[in-house]
């Protein structure tokens, strides 16, 4: 699940539109597995008029990297009620040894998938999950700002939201808060596969438990790391 690895292991020339101008919010995160680094992600999005528009890399590179892999996605939507609601999302992931492309675009909040390869792959897969039935779903880049970018201080441990990303179905939720010094709060929670991954999938690991850190900032709470509990072992993300 791509997801999966957003979180664990989620460049520059960042290009946004759909949104009117504004200022630019840019953050770039140091990723390790096991400890050790294994490449840098990066974020730039605008946030105006009622609407947003993110875009994400990430490639690999540090001590022990022997794959040259990496993401880029980009999703634009709406502003709703300090909810992200997308109306696009464009995904091109090359793994080392594989790559694949996503287009998503919705109407009324359900996704429809208007191209890339995973088009072809759902085609040929009768038991592939039906978009028609994932409405109000969000996007694997939406979900994952939605934990990233500044969020207010009442509510920062607050986020439950179902993701499809065109083959299968899958849900961030946080459930847990904790006070630290200076006003830092952790949030802790899970992402959970739910539909469309494959038995061993599922057997390998189906939650992975998560925790983000966020400081104050500016009348807002500031996403500084985020650790994961993944079958690949302790992920972290720390923030430049």
């Amino acid at each position: 699940m791509r997801l999966a690895l957003l979180a664990p292991l989620l460049a520059a020339g960042i290009g946004l539109g759909a949104v009117a101008p504004a200022e630019e919010t840019r953050q770039v995160w140091d990723v390790r597995l096991l400890g050790l680094p294994v490449g840098k992600m990066q974020f730039a999005a605008r946030e105006a008029s009622g609407g947003y528009a993110v875009r994400g890399t990430f490639r690999t590179g540090g001590v022990g990297s022997i794959v040259d892999a990496g993401f880029d996605l980009s999703a634009a939507g709406r502003l709703r009620g300090g909810a992200l609601a997308p109306s696009r999302y464009d995904e091109r992931i090359d793994t080392g040894s594989r790559s694949s492309t996503v287009e998503l675009r919705y109407a009324g909040g359900v996704p429809r998938i208007a191209g890339g390869t995973v088009a072809e792959e759902v085609a040929a897969d009768p038991e592939a999950l039906d978009p028609a039935q994932q409405g109000g779903t969000v996007d694997p880049l939406t979900a994952l700002w939605g934990v990233l970018r500044d969020r207010p201080a009442d509510s920062v441990c607050r986020n439950d939201v179902s993701i499809f990303d065109g083959q299968r179905r899958s849900r961030i939720t946080m459930t847990g808060r904790e006070a630290g010094e200076n006003g830092a709060t952790t949030c802790t929670g899970a992402y959970t596969r739910v539909a469309g991954f494959s038995a061993s999938e599922m057997k390998r690991q189906s939650v992975y438990p998560f925790a983000v850190s966020y400081m104050p900032a500016g009348g807002a709470m500031r996403a500084t790391a985020l650790h994961v509990r993944s079958s690949y072992g302790a992920a972290e993300m720390t923030r430049d």
